[in-house]
């Protein structure tokens, strides 16, 4: 680490402690691909290493996982036992049946004690089968809970409270990911910085109350337009963020200039009141990711893009190119 001038982190500590001991195949690929291509182990690639390999979210899907093969075991033994019990039922009938027949054809009664003691222990098992497989459900639905436990857990914990999207964790993580893959696959990537406009007059005028309304109002209008495949996250306060992985200039620009398009063309009424709050508008800026370059530049950029929107009289797009024609004219 010290050669390589790796901060002496935690993070970074966990990611060359697996490096020297040789205990993860892909990490000490990627630590070795790094060395041998001679570029420096800055911040964000440490930091993307650790979120590769070490992150708990990471963790949690190894545990999940591990339950849903558990869940297909228990499964499989309840198959087999339903299956044993069948053929124990056959069999006691046939040794019940064989009974009668021996007391009609013999009269040793040392046999016939014989298999009615069989008879009976067949039985025995019947009901211990029965009881075993009567378990082995209870268990199951018991790690099926804990799988749906976990992974609402997961899911609380990477999404905001307010407005039921993505939070700041989520929306890094996201990004990182998305970094990768543009990478490796030679993909666009875009990112969409939005604020919304004199927020803090409406929190002062209206209060904290209406203020979190307009917040999840934004937040609504940038989920119903975002495909599927993009993050939208509450970024900070009145900020939020889309990260759009394989979206171009181009098609990054259409989709916030149609958010900030329906956003601006609805009259919100504060729900205690029904009193009219006008037209809500947002400021936009768009950076697309440019090879090799970090996260950090990536989300600068279009914060400098979002800051020149709100400077330029707000209610407008800026991109990497220019400010949009028809926010400024909207303006």
């Amino acid at each position: 680490m010290e050669q390589f001038d790796v901060p002496p982190t935690p993070e970074n500590y966990a990611v060359w402690i697996s490096f020297a001991s040789d205990t993860n195949p892909e990490l000490c690929e990627s630590v070795r691909s790094q060395i041998e291509s001679g570029t420096a182990f800055t911040d964000d690639i440490n930091s993307d290493l650790f979120d590769q390999y070490f992150q708990w979210r990471a963790i949690q899907d190894a545990i999940l996982e591990s339950g849903g093969m558990m869940s297909r075991e228990l499964g499989n033994v309840q198959e087999s036992l339903r299956a044993a019990e069948a053929d124990t039922q056959a069999y006691g009938e046939t040794l019940a049946g064989a009974t009668s027949q021996l007391g009609e054809a013999v009269s040793d009664p040392g046999i016939k004690k014989l298999v009615e003691s069989l008879v009976s222990a067949t039985a025995k098992m019947q009901r211990r089968s029965h009881d075993l497989e009567s378990k082995l459900q209870a268990t199951s639905k018991e790690v099926t809970q804990l799988r749906d436990n976990l992974e609402r857990v997961r899911e609380e914990a990477m999404t905001d409270a307010l407005t039921g999207i993505a939070n700041r964790k989520r929306f890094d993580e996201s990004l990182r990911k998305a970094r990768r893959e543009a990478d490796t696959g030679g993909t666009p990537l875009s990112l969409v910085l939005c604020d919304i406009d004199f927020f803090k007059r409406f929190n002062d005028t209206w209060g904290h109350q209406t203020g979190d309304q307009i917040i999840r109002f934004v937040a609504g209008c940038l989920t119903r337009h975002a495909p599927e495949s993009h993050i939208v996250a509450r970024y900070g306060g009145e900020e939020f963020g889309i990260v759009m992985p394989g979206a171009t200039p181009e098609e990054a620009l259409a989709i916030a200039e149609k958010i900030r398009r329906t956003v601006e063309s609805k009259k919100l009424l504060r729900k205690s009141t029904n009193e009219d709050l006008g037209n809500i508008t947002i400021s936009m800026g768009i950076a697309t990711y440019q090879g090799s370059e970090s996260i950090e530049t990536l989300i600068e950029r279009a914060d400098t893009h979002l800051y020149r929107s709100k400077t330029e009289g707000r209610n407008r797009t800026t991109t990497d190119g220019a400010t949009s024609q028809l926010g400024r004219d909207a303006a």
